[in-house]
């Protein structure tokens, strides 16, 4: 297999643990941490093979990699407001990683293709999980110093937010929907909504931009 097509696997492979995390996972009824925790670290790994890294950056990445499953999973079995935050925070930390080398490959490729197109799209999907974790851990902030009575994020009759709630936040934020059923009450976490509506706007226009000005100017070369 060469190397386009097994990027272009990978991404395929990253996209359908992205669409199964924020469109399955909401479904459940309950906060089903197990599948959660189970797509995310499916994210993680998947993402370090989505992008064409060098050997010496894989290997920098993949003790950041098995670091953030390690505190999801530790999530998973010691329910803590601590344990919460560390995860969410590498989890951040990760996607932040991810979302960045996937820009920077998208800019320096010079020709629209497969791999490009399905990294744009796993890119944008990324800010939107990126997205949920911040307003996570805003939220977590905010309880830790004022209790869980004073939280940054409300949703009527629906009492704390889980996880599911982030995602739906993060992406009605970031695609600028809007829909205000969802109460940011910090200042905390209306900066992350700043943060992450300014993120997909910026995101949309620049790669935009430049897929076309890539797919134009190799149509001139031929």
């Amino acid at each position: 297999m060469t190397t386009p097509e097994r990027l272009a696997r990978n991404n395929i492979i990253l996209l359908i643990c992205l669409l199964a995390l924020i469109l399955g996972y909401p479904l459940f009824e309950k906060d089903n941490s197990v599948f959660r925790d189970l797509l995310l670290t499916g994210i993680f790994f998947s993402g370090l093979y989505s992008v064409e890294f060098s050997i010496f950056s894989r290997r920098v990445l993949l003790p950041l990699v098995i670091l953030t499953a390690v505190t999801t999973w530790t999530h998973h079995f010691i329910q803590s407001n601590w344990m919460s935050l560390i995860d969410l925070s590498t989890s951040s930390i990760t996607l932040t990683v991810y979302v960045v080398l996937m820009i920077r490959d998208i800019a320096h490729s010079r020709v629209v293709s497969r791999t490009t197109i399905l990294s744009s799209v796993n890119g944008y999907i990324l800010l939107g999980v990126l997205g949920a974790t911040l307003f996570g851990i805003a939220n977590d902030i905010q309880m830790f110093y004022y209790g869980t009575e004073n939280a940054g994020i409300l949703l009527p009759d629906r009492g704390l937010p889980v996880f599911s709630d982030y995602l739906y936040l993060s992406f009605i934020t970031l695609t600028t929907v809007g829909y205000g059923d969802v109460l940011l009450l910090s200042h905390l976490t209306r900066s992350v909504a700043i943060l992450v509506g300014l993120a997909g706007q910026l995101y949309m226009t620049i790669l935009i931009a430049m897929l076309v000005g890539k797919f134009l100017a190799s149509n001139e070369r031929h």
